[in-house]
């Protein structure tokens, strides 16, 4: 191999080494290997949300090592093929659990502020790709950010729900059970501001389904360092 050919290998998006056989898109091999390490070997569990709802949880992986260097890299880095693989790794383990199709599926929105500052809202782009894969239907739109947040991070439980109240409002009407994506779960507050927001609209939350989430319980009254 020419030293041509070797510039335009892609580069894996956590350690920059070439993506070679193996590898999958945007991470070399190694990388690949202790992302699916991190994923949970049991990952629907029913949870109460900061609004004392109950819902079920759809965690892909643990929110630590490479998978949170990964997410970090697709909201700050620019790295928008890290949110169609985990939409796809999503939609895989969906359908190994033989869910079906009846979903609709409402991404988490970002305040347009953000989303112009960002370019892609990440949440969208995992929910696209694990539509596009299991066949649910996708509302893209189905809620809007109306109002801009304080960024989450240092923020305790208690802060968060505050930070957030009334800052959902729904754009449409799916007939189908709901499931939300997002990429990041911690204390559950952005996840219950939204199923608030559907639910005075006559919409029922089924679930939600996150990319990654602490493999531990966080006290309502902790400060929360997210990237």
């Amino acid at each position: 191999m020419g030293w041509f050919d070797w510039l335009f290998i892609p580069r894996c998006c956590l350690c920059q080494r070439p993506v070679r056989q193996g590898g999958q898109d945007c991470f070399c091999r190694d990388c690949l290997r202790q992302l699916h390490e991190s994923r949970y070997p049991k990952w629907g569990s029913r949870i109460i949300l900061p609004s004392a709802q109950s819902i079920q949880l759809y965690a892909w992986g643990k929110y630590e090592g490479c998978l949170r260097q990964a997410l970090a890299r697709l909201k700050y880095d620019r790295h928008p093929r890290i949110g169609r693989l985990l939409g796809q790794w999503l939609a895989e383990a969906w359908q190994a659990e033989k869910l079906g199709s009846r979903w609709a599926v409402i991404p988490i929105p970002l305040h347009p502020d953000k989303l112009k500052q960002r370019g892609y809202n990440q949440a969208e782009l995992i929910s696209e790709r694990f539509c596009q894969v299991t066949g649910c239907q996708h509302f893209p739109q189905g809620l809007r950010r109306q109002r801009a947040t304080t960024p989450q991070h240092g923020l305790t439980a208690i802060e968060r729900q505050h930070n957030l109240e009334q800052a959902f409002a729904v754009t449409s009407q799916p007939s189908a059970p709901v499931l939300l994506v997002d990429d990041i779960f911690t204390t559950g507050a952005t996840i219950a501001t939204a199923c608030q927001a559907l639910n005075a609209a006559g919409i029922p939350v089924a679930g939600a389904l996150i990319a990654a989430r602490p493999s531990f319980t966080l006290p309502s009254h902790a400060p929360i360092d997210v990237f």
